[in-house]
C-alpha cells in the first residue's frame, strides 16, 4: 500500500493540467480499455434482455406493411399520427 501512495505521489496527480504527457497518455489508454471491456460485457446481456421487445417491434413493423388499413382500424394504434397519417 505504501507503494501505491508513493507512484500516486510520484505522479502528482492534482488536476488534469498538472499531469504528464505520458500520464495523460496512459490514463486515454486505459479509460478506452476499461471502456472497450464494458461495452463487450454489457451489449449482449442488454441485447438479450431486449430481444424479445426487438422480436415484438420487427413483427409490428411487418404486420403494418404488409396490412397497413387493418392495423390502422385499431383503435390504440389509430391514435399514432406517424403510423396512421393519411
Amino acid at each position: 500500500m505504501d507503494y501505491l501512495k508513493e507512484l500516486l505521489a510520484r505522479a502528482d496527480l492534482g488536476s488534469w493540467e498538472s499531469w504528464s504527457t505520458q500520464y495523460r497518455v496512459l490514463a486515454v489508454i486505459v479509460g478506452l480499455l476499461a471502456a472497450y471491456v464494458v461495452v463487450r460485457l454489457v451489449v449482449p446481456t442488454v441485447l438479450r434482455l431486449l430481444r424479445p421487445a426487438l422480436f415484438l417491434v420487427a413483427v409490428l413493423i411487418a404486420v403494418r406493411l404488409l396490412y397497413p388499413a387493418q392495423v390502422c382500424s385499431v383503435e390504440l394504434v389509430a391514435n399514432l399520427p406517424y403510423l396512421c397519417a393519411r
